[in-house]
């Protein structure tokens, strides 16, 4: 959770309407009724999985009150100051600019992610010819612990990229990121020197798919990338991002030359947790995850829900102690007032409060927990500041305002067009990084998942 509410402006929506990724339920999140019932059914789901610690956590209270409270954070902070929210991002890591080659290549390897979704081979194929790459393999799969992927390579250059479909269903993939855990023991350490990293946890349907694509790839690697020295470049985006990562861990495994001569990466965009800490962390050296803003999906975990569930019984005790559980006609009638009144209520907590509430929250649940899992490697978290988001809406709400004064027609996405794209910010860090520990509740956390989102984000850094 942060604090802070944001409307979808500039090019996000229209670009993600345009997404290859084909997820059609993701404009469901756009307002506060869809919200609550997205979160109320992942939540549900999850519930189960913690026995009867949080039995008693009335989520169709809990949720709307919670939503309220972000809204009117934002609603009444002022923009001439920093959002708590964007102090939060800033500080979570080293704040960076990402530019030249390094810009480039994560531009292409966005790309290479997308195309995965690709259902003709002859499209697949013009659009790899176009940065010098030949197909050599494109698996189109529908079936239950599988996944579709491409193999493509560039003889010059000496690379070959795997390309790793994503999901289709981004219903699915919140409810499948709160699927089981399961241990696995490699074959040999997938980091040098430190045989503690034989044994993995991870996310249990994405690495029943890895395992089967590892598998798949066997015969090009053994006879053909490895005695021909290439280099191996994995790229997925949603799905496709988580199962990317897992399996360059399974590769790295099974090929300890893919190690000694450090030819394997990955570059993934929107990956959900899949590794525990411990080896997401030692992912680092060959693996970068690119976050979007608030995507629900990077967020997708048991550990999170079970802070969302710590923040909701904060929001329960409040509510009690304010008269405002609805336990009879009394506290009904005023519980559905205050939901009532919107942004313009009176806040159950102050935005202060509301930090420490995540700030106990996260600390209750820890992150050495074997069956906690993570986004694995580098992690470059794009963000738009929520401060820049609230001026650019006092600005539209001003101009709307002149034109009525004339008697003007006042058309806010001709004016949306015409504003400068708001800016990027970038920090580098990693998957245990605070931002990454709450699902955030954001109007946008939906459409931050989809490609288009990404590109524009990546856009937005040159």
């Amino acid at each position: 959770m942060a604090w802070g509410w944001s409307s979808k402006t500039e090019e996000n929506e229209e670009d993600a309407s345009k997404d290859a990724g084909g997820m059609n339920d993701a404009g469901g999140l756009t307002d506060m009724t869809a919200v609550s019932a997205k979160i109320s059914v992942l939540l549900d789901n999850a519930r189960n999985k913690f026995e009867d610690e949080y039995k008693d956590l009335k989520l169709s209270v809990t949720i709307p009150a919670l939503i309220q409270l972000v809204i009117q954070a934002e609603a009444k902070a002022p923009s001439d100051q920093e959002f708590s929210r964007d102090v939060l991002y800033n500080k979570t890591g080293k704040a960076s600019e990402v530019k030249g080659k390094e810009l480039e290549n994560l531009d292409q390897c966005l790309s290479f992610a997308e195309w995965a979704y690709e259902p003709s081979t002859k499209e697949l194929e013009k659009s790899l010819g176009s940065c010098g790459y030949s197909l050599l393999k494109h698996e189109k799969v529908e079936e239950a612990g599988l996944v579709g992927y491409y193999i493509a390579i560039d003889p010059e250059k000496k690379t070959a990229i795997i390309g790793i479909k994503g999901t289709s269903s981004l219903s699915d993939m919140l409810t499948d990121c709160c699927a089981a855990t399961t241990k696995q023991t490699l074959d040999h350490s997938f980091v040098a020197n430190d045989d503690s990293l034989k044994e993995i946890s991870a996310h249990e349907g994405i690495l029943i798919s890895s395992n089967a694509l590892a598998k798949s790839l066997e015969p090009f690697i053994k006879h053909l990338f490895l005695p021909l020295n290439y280099r191996l470049l994995l790229c997925g985006h949603s799905l496709g991002a988580g199962a990317a990562g897992l399996t360059g861990v399974l590769l790295r495994s099974q090929y300890p030359e893919l190690i000694k001569k450090n030819s394997l990466e990955v570059i993934s965009f929107a990956s959900p947790p899949v590794l525990n800490h411990k080896a997401a962390l030692a992912c680092l050296p060959f693996t970068t995850s690119v976050v979007n803003n608030s995507d629900c999906v990077t967020r997708a975990s048991l550990n999170n829900v079970e802070v969302l569930f710590k923040i909701l019984q904060d929001i329960q005790t409040k509510l009690v102690e304010a008269g405002m559980d609805p336990v009879d006609r009394k506290s009904t009638s005023a519980y559905l007032s205050k939901i009532k009144s919107g942004k313009s209520g009176e806040m159950l907590m102050s935005t202060e409060e509301g930090f420490d509430v995540i700030g106990k929250a996260q600390k209750g649940v820890s992150i050495d927990d074997p069956d906690h899992l993570y986004v694995p490697g580098k992690v470059i978290l794009l963000y738009r500041k929520w401060q820049d988001r609230k001026k650019r809406r006092e600005e539209l709400e001003a101009m709307e305002q002149a034109a009525k004064d004339k008697g003007e027609k006042f058309v806010e996405e001709e004016a949306v067009k015409e504003q400068e794209p708001l800016p990027v910010f970038c920090v580098r860090t990693d998957g245990v990084a605070d931002p990454l520990r709450l699902i955030e509740i954001d109007n946008d956390m939906v459409m931050d998942h989809l490609t288009g989102s990404y590109h524009t984000m990546v856009d937005g850094l040159k």
